[in-house]
């Protein structure tokens, strides 16, 4: 298989933004795409199932609403959509290793305004060894 184009999500607008941005890049490049979206929940010792159950529904459906954008925009192009357990820098450094490029909104859900790019576009630049775009 063809390596993907890779978008991390997280519900923005910015990412949804970038999720369809980076839908039409892996159609040109007749590429598969790949919705990623870091889930860290918090120690299991501090949350019990009902409320881990409900972070999981709140992290697929920022996957779904991501994957309808997408098929909206772009109804061509191949997806799947992955929901992975960890720090949002490290999971999406991971998933630039295995793609095409990756691509990120230039802010996300942080509390933090006034910043041109967020931290963990920010760290993702500063650490991928793949190319990076910032929508």
């Amino acid at each position: 298989m063809l390596p993907p184009v890779a978008v991390g999500v997280d519900g923005s607008a910015e990412s949804l933004a970038a999720a369809q941005w980076a839908a039409r890049e892996a159609a040109r490049r007749e590429r598969p795409l790949r919705l990623v979206h870091a889930w860290n929940p918090p120690p299991s010792a501090q949350e019990d199932g009902t409320a881990a159950a409900g972070r999981r529904y709140l992290a697929r459906r920022t996957l779904r609403q991501a994957e309808d954008g997408v098929r909206a925009a772009c109804p061509g192009v191949r997806l799947y959509d992955e929901l992975v357990e960890g720090p949002a820098v490290e999971v999406l450094r991971e998933a630039a290793e295995g793609a095409e490029l990756v691509v990120l909104g230039s802010r996300g859900l942080s509390g933090f305004t006034g910043f041109l790019v967020g931290s963990v576009a920010l760290g993702v630049v500063g650490r991928a060894t793949r190319p990076v775009v910032l929508v």
